[in-house]
């Protein structure tokens, strides 16, 4: 979220960063690319160019549960009430639920204010533009920068 955060510091409109993500394979020593994106209207976009990784986000928003859990979320929600709005089986809800946290799709920031402390989540990704074809897979996902934690993890929202 630095990386985001520092991109959106510093690039003009029109401007963008390219990324290297290392990979830990010996015989590989670039696994992915990206680039971090401002266009003319101030959204920041982030552009995947790697085979494997845009599969598994076009997986994340192909699967019906954890599309639905993501469009559930408007604004800072508890797990609760978004898996109970979900419409799946409780199970499967919260197993999505955890492997879009674990993906970072879902981010916990912060608690409701009350004598019983509910942990809040939201998304930082407000639109997803998919292009694929047989060889290259492109995904570019616009972050809202609004929805970037301002305060370390623990501290109180008020929604």
């Amino acid at each position: 979220m630095d990386t985001i955060r520092n991109a959106n510091n510093h690039l003009e409109p029109g401007q963008r960063a390219m990324l290297a993500c290392e990979n830990k394979l010996p015989k590989s020593t670039v696994k992915a690319a990206l680039t971090i994106l401002k266009d003319h209207d101030y959204a920041l976009w982030i552009e995947l160019h790697e085979h494997n990784l845009a599969e598994k986000i076009i997986g994340i928003y192909s699967d019906p549960v954890k599309r639905h859990i993501l469009l559930l979320i408007d604004s800072p929600i508890s797990k609760d009430e978004m898996l109970n709005q979900c419409g799946a089986s409780q199970s499967s809800a919260y197993r999505k639920f955890n492997e879009l946290l674990q993906d970072g799709f879902i981010l916990p920031v912060g608690y409701t204010k009350s004598t019983k402390r509910v942990r809040l989540y939201d998304k930082i990704i407000s639109k997803a533009e998919f292009s694929v074809s047989t060889k290259i897979s492109q995904i570019r996902l616009q972050v809202n920068l609004s929805r970037l934690p301002k305060l370390p993890i623990g501290e109180p929202i008020y929604p």
